[in-house]
């Protein structure tokens, strides 16, 4: 984050830009959030596009990801500790690390070319082949690795009656929020190397199919009669479809988020926190996550000691573990936004404090969505904070994409217990 934000304020980078700016910028970008304070299409050049492309595609696909290309180069095998480190970063299993990593790498490049071929047949009737080819590679990078960078002013919101642009992002953010194990476990299976595809891979695709259906549906019934008013019947399932999928961390819009009703925003809020799936390109606690806690809720209301999902009884470590971070990322997030309502009490005045709350949720899924800036309506709201408020969407950012478990494992020491209390009768409820 710190060498990407030296390398945007190099004057050749930019066309005027604060240390700070260049700051948010580079960890929204590493962060592959999408949150912008300048506008990426005018305030920065060539050479300052390319440093945000390469910080999106470093953070999308993991720096491990990124090492195993230089290790493949010189013929490097990685060593024990590597392996931990790829199956922590990665969540996988497998024991040959660096496999995986070039897999890793292989996968995202397949779809980052199938998008560009897509796009550029998109966006090749409105530019010129040069300036075509730019925004493909632009938007193909951006989308699989979930960033919700675009080198347009407003967006994808002038595609949006455009169904092959906006299906493509549509497609690329999902297969990027799916995760490198359900994408390679999938292509196994299509090959025949498997027979089913494993637990995580069907709780991920069920939980991503019936997240996307309920908030497009949601989305459809709401802003029918206000943002969808003007848009044919196909283009309000279209649209609905793409503002549902791009809240699991993506950060594209082809609505104008500050025009939403406040029901929808709450949709949407609800939809960021849960965010897309472990192993991947995107943040907030996970599908996963999402899945083990609301069954958790669902055994204990039926008096069921164990939490069982899809015929299998999930670890009671497990459970605690999902438990623990929804309570965590809560909490991080209520600070957050308590926070941002003294420092940014000028902005609650004038508009409330949901386009704040909303913001923050975005930065900690990592989504980039918001309800725009008051000054610079192309911008994210982000750009009316102070510096104390920038510093927190920044931290925000950083502790959605690195996780906050991971967060707090960093401050706290782990004990393990050489001797247990009694228990206690405490009545609850």
């Amino acid at each position: 984050m710190l060498l990407g934000a030296l390398l945007l304020k190099l004057p050749v980078a930019n066309r005027g830009l604060s240390f700070v700016d260049s700051m948010f910028t580079s960890a929204s970008a590493i962060c592959v959030t999408g949150l912008i304070v300048k506008d990426t299409a005018l305030d920065f050049t060539f050479a300052g596009k390319a440093v945000i492309l390469s910080l999106i595609q470093i953070g999308g696909m993991g720096y491990m990801a990124v090492v195993s290309l230089f290790m493949t180069i010189f013929a490097i095998k990685p060593d024990k500790r590597q392996n931990i480190m790829v199956q922590q970063a990665y969540l996988s299993s497998r024991t040959n690390t660096l496999m995986f990593l070039r897999l890793v790498v292989l996968t995202t490049f397949i779809f980052e070319m199938l998008g560009f071929i897509l796009l550029f047949l998109g966006f090749r009737d409105v530019f010129n082949t040069n300036e075509a080819i730019a925004h493909a590679i632009f938007h193909s990078v951006s989308a699989f690795c979930n960033a919700g960078f675009s080198s347009f002013s407003d967006n994808i919101m002038y595609f949006a009656d455009r169904p092959l642009v906006v299906l493509t992002v549509a497609f690329l953010l999902i297969t990027g929020g799916l995760g490198f194990i359900v994408v390679t476990d999938i292509i196994e299976r299509l090959k025949g190397e498997k027979r089913y595809l494993s637990e995580h891979s069907r709780i991920v695709l069920d939980a991503t199919f019936i997240l996307i259906v309920l908030g497009a549906t949601s989305i459809y019934v709401l802003e029918y009669g206000n943002s969808l008013a003007n848009s044919g019947i196909m283009s309000k399932f279209i649209l609905a479809f793409f503002t549902a999928a791009t809240p699991r961390t993506a950060g594209f819009s082809v609505l104008n988020i500050g025009n939403l009703l406040p029901t929808t925003l709450l949709v949407i809020i609800i939809l960021m926190f849960i965010g897309a799936s472990p192993g991947g390109t995107g943040g907030g606690i996970k599908t996963t996550t999402f899945v083990i806690i609301s069954n958790f809720f669902t055994s204990t209301l039926k008096g069921i000691k164990s939490v069982n999902i899809e015929k299998r009884r999930i670890p009671e470590e497990l459970v605690n573990k999902a438990l623990t971070l929804f309570l965590i990322s809560l909490i991080l997030v209520l600070a957050m936004i308590g926070i941002l309502s003294f420092t940014e009490r000028h902005i609650v005045k004038e508009i409330g404090l949901l386009p704040i709350i909303f913001e923050e949720f975005s930065a900690f899924g990592t989504v980039g969505l918001s309800t725009g800036s008051l000054e610079r309506p192309v911008l994210s709201l982000s750009h009316d904070f102070t510096f104390f408020g920038k510093l927190i969407i920044i931290i925000t950012m950083l502790a959605g994409r690195i996780g906050p478990l991971t967060l707090v494992a960093t401050v706290l020491k782990r004990k393990s217990e050489s001797f247990q209390y009694p228990l206690a009768e405490v009545q609850i409820g």
